[in-house]
Parts: C-alpha cells; sequence; structure tokens
C-alpha cells in the first residue's frame, strides 16, 4: 500500500509538471482535457496493470521431500525457560492509520453526497427553458453555474443583455461538453485519494481548463470578445457557487482574459508538445506499471534469517513417523527460494545437519539481521491441542520487544487466516530468542501430534503455502 501511494504521487507529480510545461498555456483546450482525465485515471490504474519488465525471482523449483524415518530425539537442553501468559491474537485487526484514513474519506464521500442531494433538490424546482438549457433561479447562490442541462443564476440577478448573452452562452458550452461528468469524477478521486497533493491541483487544472473551453466556444459562436470580456470582469467578484457545478465566474479573471486574447501557437509547435506529452508521458506509464520498481523504491532489503530448528541427529518432535526437523527444513527452504529484492532470505542450514544453539546464535549474530525466525513444529500429549504459536522475548530495549511483538502478531494472523484454525502469542525467554541482538520470533507452525496439524504439515504443497503466507506476514508487517 505505501508503495502504491509512492506510486500515484510520483507519476501524478510527474504528469503535472509535463501538463505545465507544455500544455497549460497552449490553446489546445481539447486535447488538454483529455490529457489530464487520461492521466489522472492511468496514473491511478497504472500500479495495478504490472508490466514485468524483468523476471527478478526464480520460479519456485519442487524441493524434494526427504523420507522420514522414526529416529530418537536428542534436543538441545534449555535450561529455566519461562512462558508467559497468552497474548489475544485478533487477525483482523486494525491499522489507526487505515481507521483515519477511512474516517477523512467517509466524511468526504457524505459531504459529496449532500451536495449530490442538495442539486437533487434544485432541480426539483420550476424552470425555464432556454435553448439547450433549463433555467432555474435560486436564492442561496449569486453565482451562475451549471450541472448537466440545468443552469442556475441569482433569482435577483442585475444582468444587461449582453451580460445575459455570454452567460447562456458560456453554461450552453458547459451543459454540451458534459463537463459535469469530470466535476463528480474529480470529486470521487478527491474522497478517496485526497492525501494526495497532486489530486487537487489535477481538479484546479481542470476546472480551470473547462472554462477555457467555454470561453473559446462562446466567442466563437459570435459573441463580441470585448462584451465577453467585460462579463467576465462584472461577474468575477462573486464568492459562493452551487458544489458541483461549473461556474461562470468561478477561475481567476486574469487568467481567463488572457488565454482569450492569446493568439494559438503554429500548428507545428502543438503538434511536437503534444507529441512530446504523449511520449512522455507513456513514459511515466511504464515506469508506474513496472513491478520491479516496487522494489527499487523500498530500497534495501529486509535481511530476515529463518532458523530451521533441530537437523541431523537432533530430530525434534517426531509422531506419525514424521520429524519436526524435516518439515521445518522444507519450509525454511522454500522460505529461502522466496528471497528477492524486498526481502534477503537467509537460512542457518539448506540440509540435515546438526548445529549447536550457540553456533546458531552466533552465526546469526554475524548477518546482523532485521528479523529472526526461529521455525519449529509443536507436539502435545493432548493429541486435541493444535494450531499456531508464536514467542517472543520481552527485551529492554523497547523496540527490540515492540518490533519482536508485532512480527509474532502478523505472522500468526497470516497463518489462522489460510491455513490453520487458531494462534496464540506468548513471551518467552528462549535462548534462542534471548541471544541474537536482532527481533526475533520462534514460531511453532502447527502439532504434529494432532492428526489434521500432522496431514497439513506433511504435506508439500502445504508447506509451499505456509513459506508463502510466512514471506507475505513478514512483507506486510514491514510495510515493504
Amino acid at each position: 500500500m505505501i508503495s502504491y501511494f509512492i506510486y500515484t504521487i510520483i507519476s501524478l507529480g510527474c504528469s503535472y509538471v509535463l501538463y505545465v510545461l507544455l500544455l497549460r498555456k497552449q490553446k489546445t483546450f481539447q486535447f488538454n482535457r483529455f490529457f489530464l482525465l487520461s492521466a489522472l485515471v492511468l496514473c491511478l490504474v497504472a500500479p495495478f496493470l504490472e508490466f514485468e519488465l524483468f523476471k527478478a525471482v526464480p520460479s519456485i523449483t519442487q524441493i524434494q521431500l526427504d523420507k522420514f524415518t522414526e529416529t530418537d530425539a536428542i534436543i538441545d537442553t534449555v535450561d529455566n525457560v519461562t512462558i508467559g501468559e497468552e497474548v489475544t491474537v485478533n487477525p483482523y485487526r486494525a491499522n489507526p492509520v487505515m481507521i483515519i484514513y477511512g474516517l477523512i474519506s467517509l466524511l468526504l464521500i457524505i459531504r459529496f453526497s449532500r451536495n449530490l442531494h442538495q442539486i437533487y433538490k434544485l432541480t426539483r424546482l420550476e424552470y425555464e427553458i432556454i435553448g439547450h438549457l433549463k433555467l432555474i433561479k435560486i436564492e442561496d447562490s449569486n453565482m451562475v453555474s451549471s450541472f448537466f442541462n440545468y443552469m442556475f443564476i441569482p433569482k435577483q440577478h442585475t444582468f444587461s443583455r449582453e451580460d445575459y448573452e455570454s452567460v447562456i452562452a458560456h453554461e450552453t458550452v458547459h451543459s454540451k461538453e458534459l463537463h459535469t461528468i469530470d466535476i463528480i469524477l474529480l470529486e470521487l478521486l478527491s474522497c478517496v485519494f485526497w492525501f494526495n497533493p497532486f489530486i487537487w491541483l489535477y481538479k484546479k487544472a481542470v476546472l480551470q481548463n473547462h472554462e477555457f473551453i467555454a470561453d473559446e466556444k462562446s466567442v466563437s459562436s459570435g459573441i463580441n470578445i470585448e462584451n465577453y470580456s467585460n462579463t467576465i470582469i462584472s461577474l468575477g467578484q462573486k464568492d459562493y457557487r452551487v458544489p458541483l457545478t461549473s461556474g461562470f465566474n468561478f477561475i481567476q479573471i486574469k487568467n481567463r482574459i488572457i488565454m482569450l486574447h492569446q493568439s494559438k501557437s503554429s500548428v507545428f509547435k502543438r503538434t511536437l508538445n503534444i507529441i512530446s506529452v504523449i511520449l512522455l508521458f507513456t513514459g511515466i506509464f511504464v515506469f508506474s506499471s513496472c513491478k520491479n520498481l516496487d522494489d527499487t523504491l523500498s530500497g534495501e532489503p529486509l535481511v530476515v534469517v529463518i532458523d530451521a530448528g533441530h537437523g541431523g541427529k537432533d530430530s525434534g518432535n517426531t509422531s506419525f513417523n514424521v520429524s519436526e526437523k524435516d518439515i521445518v527444513l522444507n519450509i525454511s527452504n522454500y522460505l529461502q527460494s522466496l528471497s528477492d529484492e524486498k526481502l534477503k532470505i537467509i537460512t542457518t542450514r539448506t540440509d540435515d545437519t546438526f548445529t549447536s544453539l550457540d553456533e546458531r546464535i552466533t552465526f546469526i549474530n554475524n548477518q546482523k539481521p532485521d528479523l529472526v525466525i526461529s521455525v519449529h513444529c509443536n507436539a502435545h500429549s493432548n493429541l486435541e491441542q493444535s494450531g499456531v504459536e508464536a514467542y517472543y522475548y520481552e527485551s529492554e530495549n523497547f523496540e527490540r520487544y515492540s518490533e519482536s511483538m508485532k512480527y509474532s502478531s502478523v505472522l500468526v494472523s497470516a497463518l489462522i487466516r489460510q491455513s490453520f484454525d487458531n494462534a496464540k502469542i506468548k513471551p518467552a525467554n528462549f535462548k534462542i530468542i534471548k541471544d541474537v541482538n536482532s527481533p526475533a520470533v520462534l514460531l511453532e507452525i502447527g502439532y504434529l501430534t494432532n492428526s489434521i496439524d500432522n496431514e497439513k504439515l506433511n504435506d508439500l504443497e502445504q508447506q509451499q503455502e505456509i513459506a508463502q503466507f510466512i514471506y507475505n506476514g513478514i512483507l506486510e508487517a514491514s510495510g515493504k
């Protein structure tokens, strides 16, 4: 999500700069309208249209599962291990930032709906048909504006004949050009992407271009340009207009007068600018759609060490002729195959070898990782016991403690949503999570003594899915 926000801000910003430099001062108003609207929409949807220009991550090759043999477990002795009280895990926890975003968006949508309702009530009033327009006189606005083919004017207006003709011609253009559709689209996008500053700049640019189109076509229809300019000046001091409408006196007077009297540049120059804009915007669109760009913007990859518990002479928990050491090794290898520009995944072992606990801790600390996940499978005398458990160390280092707890919560939440029925997180002082210098999680993935969990853990496809869920959980918690 963060990458998407970055994409839209960068791409919309670059597109807006193109418009300002090459198009804003050109009298190519219809093309300007097309460019502004298409650029706005395409820049917002481009990140969802991923073009994989470079295949950075190789496809996952199937890892052969070692043949399981029942062996005697030789387990590292762990002294004075304490486990704290269970912490409730909510797999659908709310993100405070998303709550704030949702509330602001909701308020903007409510305002938009209220404005639509206000216009609807106005359109129910008595009207007079003048050419293409339905003219409605209202009391709560001192500006002239239009919504589709409805035109609103002050009930006590004092327009001269020339002003009246200019206003009618102007609002008729807004109506025929369907500028109201653009305004509604911009309002809806503003409700969703209000955090993007360029949305508001685009909105202003589109509305200004609407007025340029209406001014040009009104003068082309036969209205005297000097009389029309005077009308713009005389009606340009009003303050309030009906929301969601196009208005005669909405945009700055100076800009409209200058553009109205400006002569068109040569056909060659206009064509050159348009071609330049198209080529440059195509580059921006490809930039925004490039799948691998996400990795570039994310900066340095997150370094994660996956510690596959046990190995060699230490089989870990064994049940139904299935050994813990083999399952966690397969999951660890699957995770390593997912290593990419976002996550650099290092494993403490890649085969069935035994390494002492102290040696593994020394190896992990030498890697200086951002996160350590020690993967295990659980067992219990109660064969009904099932699910996922995560343990974190309550370090005196608050940042390490809070990061460990966050990753614990996110990882078990990812697994419970997809594979397992329940999950728990608990503080504990296991040596593997206590003596490493990084945020660390000891992850117990299911119970080998439970027949349902055992079936999942002994299935190659399920192991691959578990690895993918762990990978996704790490990305979610890290914001990558």
